[in-house]
């Protein structure tokens, strides 16, 4: 039965709302999830609203599940209320009407091939040597014009280069996947948009069909899924969005926090707040709020916090990252409160990780992490050592000998056994080879380089491999201009180097890697790791909440990600600074580099409301 114990008077004002669309700017810790289920009672048992025309909409299946478990808590009799995902929803919709021919779910492995054979098409041999970054590239593409219908934004995501040709790369593709019948995830929403404009068996079937649509999370909402909302509801479905565009952080999704704005404009829907923070200490809420009201056009909240108890902000500054990181290990070993460490990026994750692998103390990963040991530029960084060590292969010779290019027929390398002095005997005894002096000079050159790099520290031998063996030379050529990609390798090779540093020798860099990567994979496995620190990025850690929170590495270039970011970027930044920050229910440890001499390490520009914090 409902009853309003338990709610504030803003979240009953919200609940028992009953004049149509309404946004409910809700803070971080407001309790809006206890404010939707408890609007969802009150719909069935005060205002006899069909439990079957109720629509509640998230964004991830486990939220679906979650909302969905809180309030069958909260009701003593079984409601058949509609919950699921957006794309589960929309998938629904468009199955039951074509239930004679359904369409058929691409898998990953099948949208890489058709990805795959667009790159072949349209790029050639252009990218060869990232063909995976490719195929990632032009998928994010198509995955953000399906979210966005804005092909110029889209093609941003390419190569320079490539960009003009995005719509013949992008019809392709559909092409390709109309004819073999399949829809992967963002179509679902897509197509459904398109039959609720243009089918009109579909758009009597379904529109109107809920009388009360509530969305969970609404500041993650794209333009493609906000319009086929609009169409759904039409002018006699009540929807009821809750969410706070100071936590939209899915721009690359394209998410549009202006959409709470538009939505309240073209769906004449009543603002509503909720500013009681019951998660975070005052101190938390406080500076967080400093931080997040530097934002501009933001809807504007008067935040504040539940608690009496004392919490803590600590800003702190360290002339190195083994400094930072010898920190916050022993900042993680006092367990008497839950602790997770905030990382901008999956690559800075791995840093620590590594790092902490090599201490031998346990952590937990809980979002799906590839090595990063498996990006292009670290495999060539191996086979290099592999080839310096005298451990390499045919296969590390094949990899790396003409990165950078030093014009070597591949049938040179076949039957070398990875040694350089058998491909040199093959320049010189086939008669089909031209240029062998310029090519006998390169291999020559490379062996002497090879020999001196095996004297090396590990991280002396990627100094002299970028440097003078010009690989740096090679990746910044291989970027063409793309400022994206370019960023993407740099930081893979300045990673490189950090983890080289934490080895003495060849053998125990291999020894890490092979340690990091068994640490990698009991990372995800909670029963292996009890008791361990939580790693992982901000934006995994939506919706979560710790005792502890350490954010690391807030320098520019990371907070705010990239170079000379543009307004709209730091914007968004900002807001992953926050939602970072907003994780904290006690204690928030925010650390950077200091900038020492020559270094480029300069404090985050979001530290700077946060100086009467610390």
């Amino acid at each position: 039965m409902f009853d309003k114990t338990g709610l504030n008077d803003q979240q009953y004002a919200a609940v028992t709302y009953d004049h149509g669309n309404l946004l409910l700017a809700a803070g971080p810790g407001s309790g809006k999830t206890h404010t939707m289920t408890a609007r969802i009672l009150y719909l069935i048992e005060e205002m006899q609203t069909d439990p079957s025309s109720i629509l509640v909409i998230t964004f991830t299946k486990d939220a679906a599940l979650s909302m969905q478990k809180r309030f069958g808590r909260m009701s003593d009799r079984f409601y058949p209320v509609n919950f699921g995902t957006f794309h589960s929803v929309f998938y629904h919709m468009i199955s039951e009407y074509k239930r004679n021919d359904p369409p058929k779910l691409i898998f990953d492995k099948n949208k890489i091939q058709m990805a795959s054979g667009v790159i072949r098409k349209f790029m050639g041999r252009s990218y060869e040597a990232d063909q995976k970054g490719s195929v990632r590239s032009l998928l994010s593409a198509i995955t953000y014009y399906k979210n966005t219908l804005n092909s110029d934004d889209s093609s941003l995501l390419l190569p320079e280069e490539c960009r003009s040709g995005f719509p013949d790369m992008f019809a392709y593709y559909e092409a390709i996947r109309k004819k073999t019948g399949q829809m992967d995830f963002d179509d679902m929403v897509y197509d459904c948009r398109e039959l609720l404009m243009k089918d009109k068996a579909f758009i009597r079937k379904w529109k109107n069909r809920f009388k009360s649509i509530l969305i969970d999370e609404f500041q993650d909402i794209n333009p493609i899924q906000y319009e086929t909302i609009k169409l759904l509801a039409g002018s006699k479905t009540a929807v009821f969005a809750v969410g706070d565009d100071d936590q939209s952080i899915y721009g690359f999704r394209g998410a549009q926090p202006g959409i709470l704005k538009k939505y309240t404009e073209e769906m004449n829907a009543k603002l509503l707040h909720l500013d009681t923070n019951y998660r975070s200490t005052d101190q938390i809420v406080r500076s967080s709020l400093a931080v997040i009201e530097e934002s501009k056009d933001r809807i504007h909240k008067n935040l504040i916090s539940s608690k009496k108890e004392n919490g803590s902000v600590t800003v702190c500054g360290f002339d190195d990252r083994t400094s930072e990181y010898e920190h916050m290990v022993q900042v993680i070993e006092d367990k008497s409160v839950s602790t997770a460490v905030l990382f901008r990026t999956n690559l800075e994750m791995q840093g620590f990780a590594s790092y902490l692998t090599t201490r031998g103390i346990p952590y937990l990963i809980r979002e799906k992490t590839d090595s990063c040991f498996e990006h292009f530029i670290m495999r060539d960084i191996i086979s290099y050592m592999k080839l310096a060590s005298g451990s390499a292969d045919e296969n590390d010779l094949k990899t790396v000998i003409n990165r950078p290019q030093r014009y070597i027929n591949e049938e040179c390398i076949i039957g070398s056994e990875g040694s350089i002095d058998t491909v040199i005997d093959k320049i010189k005894t086939n008669p089909g080879i031209k240029n062998v002096a310029a090519k006998h000079q390169k291999l020559c050159e490379l062996k002497k380089d090879l020999k001196f790099m095996a004297g090396l520290t590990p991280s002396y031998a990627l100094t002299y491999l970028y440097k003078k063996m010009g690989y740096e030379k090679y990746i910044r050529s291989l970027a063409s201009g793309d400022d994206k990609k370019l960023s993407e390798y740099i930081s893979v090779m300045d990673k490189a180097l950090e983890i080289s540093s934490m080895a003495d020798d060849a053998e125990s860099f291999f020894e890490l890697k092979n340690r990091y990567e068994d640490d990698l994979k009991k990372a995800g496995k909670k029963e292996r790791t009890g008791g361990a620190v939580n790693l992982m990025t901000v934006h995994a850690s939506k919706g979560l909440e710790f005792g502890r929170v350490i954010i690391p590495d807030c320098n520019e270039g990371n907070f705010p990600h990239g170079r000379m970011p543009d307004e709209n970027t730091v914007n968004e930044e900002r807001r992953i600074f926050y939602v970072a920050m907003t994780r904290a229910i006690s204690d928030l440890e925010i650390c950077y580099i200091k900038q020492t001499g020559n270094s480029k390490y300069v404090p985050s520009r979001f530290l700077n409301p946060l100086i009467n914090f610390s």
